[in-house]
């Protein structure tokens, strides 16, 4: 079920960004096309990774989940960005405002993808630490 839902979260973010690129590119629409595909991109991936989150069971997301679809459609709209300004722009040199977002976006994502690890790491920590030690007969301490 998730393989499925994913490749139609896939599909989707890819006729978005085609179709956006067809309205700036040959129909000469005006950038506002490019604002409207990162934000659905932002969002498709987004909601597509947490609905990919939950359990058939219980219909709820962990902490987990929603720290993952958060990393993963920054990561994903960062793509998108940096993809769109490099490849797509035309006269080689990029505007003041793209430059700026691209410098901005890249802090945000390095920021967001630090914290990420960071706080898995805490976690681990403070899993491990909570569990009771054992003393030499293999018998859990008691507090």
């Amino acid at each position: 079920m998730k393989a499925k839902n994913f490749y139609w979260m896939a599909g989707l973010l890819f006729l978005i960004v085609v179709v956006c690129y067809v309205l700036v590119v040959y129909l000469h629409v005006s950038n506002a096309a490019l604002s409207l595909m990162l934000v659905s991109v932002g969002l498709v991936t987004f909601y597509g990774t947490m609905g990919m989150g939950i359990t058939n069971r219980h219909r709820r997301l962990s902490k987990y989940d929603i720290r993952l679809a958060i990393v993963i459609s920054l990561i994903t709209v960062y793509i998108v960005l940096v993809g769109t300004v490099v490849f797509f722009t035309k006269g080689g040199d990029l505007p003041p405002i793209a430059q700026t977002m691209i410098t901005h976006f890249t802090t945000v994502v390095g920021v967001m993808i630090a914290f990420y690890f960071g706080a898995e790491a805490y976690e681990a920590v403070h899993r491990s630490a909570e569990k009771p030690a054992e003393d030499e007969d293999g018998a859990a301490e008691e507090k």
